[in-house]
């Protein structure tokens, strides 16, 4: 049921970055719907799984962009990995802790990005700081909704808990 959810997750993100890319190419430098694809999907806890999500929802991306291939992926499984360990452990729920690792993940794609391109292009971005910023609060706002808005329809938490066993 939650690849499910993921595949249709990937193809709302992947129907979104191909409209924003037709009607304002420059507009994904100001949204990304897969960081919240994958942020969604690593809430649950489970590594394994979120690093399968960000490899493919990074794959996707890779796919339909300009860039180097393998760099999105690379990132979005970074970011996923980093998400999926703190909710294993600490199990956060509610849009507060979606947001707050919204905002986390958003910032550590960004930055991962910034490295790679840094090494693997040997080209610098041009305004990497207001770029991020502003990244940060498109994706976080429309992450935000979307939650919201699943939580209404769904009626219930949209993200299920996995817990890892601790101690003895």
């Amino acid at each position: 049921m939650r690849w499910l959810r993921f595949i249709i997750g990937l193809l709302i993100a992947l129907t979104l970055h191909s409209l924003l890319d037709r009607f304002s190419p420059n507009a994904l430098a100001f949204f990304n719907p897969y960081v919240v694809l994958i942020v969604y999907y690593s809430m649950g806890g489970n590594i394994f799984g979120a690093i399968m999500a960000g490899v493919a929802a990074g794959l996707v991306q890779d796919a339909f962009s300009n860039a180097p291939f393998g760099m999105h992926a690379f990132s979005l499984t970074v970011c996923a990995y980093i998400v999926a360990s703190i909710n294993a452990r600490l199990v956060l729920r509610g849009t507060l802790s979606f947001g707050a690792c919204l905002i986390g993940a958003v910032v550590l794609n960004e930055l991962v990005v910034y490295f790679l391109v840094n090494i693997l292009l040997r080209q610098k971005i041009d305004m990497f700081e207001q770029g991020m910023f502003v990244k940060t609060i498109f994706t976080c706002l429309f992450g935000m909704l979307v939650y919201q808005l699943l939580l209404l329809f769904l009626k219930e938490e949209p993200i299920d808990a996995t817990r890892r066993q601790t101690g003895w």
